[in-house]
């Protein structure tokens, strides 16, 4: 019995703590967490790689050179839904790589022009 009067005692003294009328029993909302946005001063990112996945060097300028790009696979599709994985991203007819645009996919080669500058890629043989 004495174990349940104790018991009863501590709530009833939380209660009265805690739910006193004009008290608010929530705690404040948290504050604004603020994101963080890198300036990189017009410099490369630190914290991004220099080494490509197959050890090239890897170049972060919007424009790129035709050493630049390396055409890895080709997914050649008869109905001309081709695709093409360049610098490791998978590109289709009409997308940028740099300032280039993907202007043909057809069988071991892809075809890109920047202005009157056209350039060809050609899928290395596997030795």
């Amino acid at each position: 019995m004495r174990l349940k009067v104790s018991w009863i005692l501590i709530l009833t003294i939380l209660a009265v703590v805690f739910l006193r009328p004009g008290k608010t029993v929530f705690a404040e909302s948290p504050p604004e967490i603020k994101s963080f946005q890198y300036n990189d001063h017009g410099k490369r990112d630190p914290f991004w790689t220099l080494l490509g996945h197959r050890g090239s060097i890897m170049n972060y300028d919007n424009d790129l050179q035709a050493s630049d790009m390396a055409l890895e696979g080709i997914m050649a599709e008869p109905a001309g839904d081709s695709v093409a994985i360049i610098n490791g991203n998978i590109v289709k007819v009409g997308d940028k790589v740099g300032f280039f645009i993907v202007k043909e996919i057809k069988g071991n080669v892809v075809t890109l022009q920047k202005g009157q500058e056209i350039i060809t890629l050609k899928l290395k043989k596997e030795e």
